[in-house]
């Protein structure tokens, strides 16, 4: 019986240490430097004159959002890439929400990111999509050349 339980245990830890490596291999292609290519939130497209300034960079598990020279939001998140769909959850920096995090999805495809994440609190969205007064943003991003 005593060896049953070891098989199991040894197992469930290499379990656990094969996703933590999947969320560091996950974590290093993210970093970086990225551009807006669309987005939009509540089913309301990002105007484009503010899409096409918008700028995410990505250092460890630290990412900084910006608009132009502004820096409209930082933080830190981690990531699941063994969920299905894959999963991000994030905490801002600095504001009322910082110790909620904000639950979302991912796709990475070679130089693309999408996400698809709801207000701080709230529920993980299910799909990649931003319906009007779904309170979800979808963005996707390219990786700057």
């Amino acid at each position: 019986m005593k060896r049953i339980l070891l098989l199991v245990l040894a197992a469930g830890l290499m379990v656990a240490a094969e996703a933590k490596d999947d969320a560091k291999k996950e974590l290093d292609k993210l970093q970086g430097d990225w551009v807006l290519v669309s987005g939009e939130r509540d089913g309301q497209a990002i105007p484009e004159d503010v899409a096409k300034t918008m700028k995410r960079t990505t250092k460890g598990d630290h990412f900084t959002v910006m608009i132009g020279a502004d820096t409209v939001t930082k933080g830190t998140f981690k990531v699941d890439p063994t969920k299905k769909p894959k999963t991000i959850d994030i905490l801002r920096d600095g504001d009322e929400n910082k110790d909620k995090p904000i639950l979302g999805i991912y796709e990475l495809e070679g130089d693309t990111y999408k996400v698809c994440y709801g207000a701080p609190g709230k529920e993980r969205p299910k799909e990649f999509a931003s319906k009007a007064g779904s309170g979800l943003t979808l963005a996707t991003w390219k990786r700057a050349k």
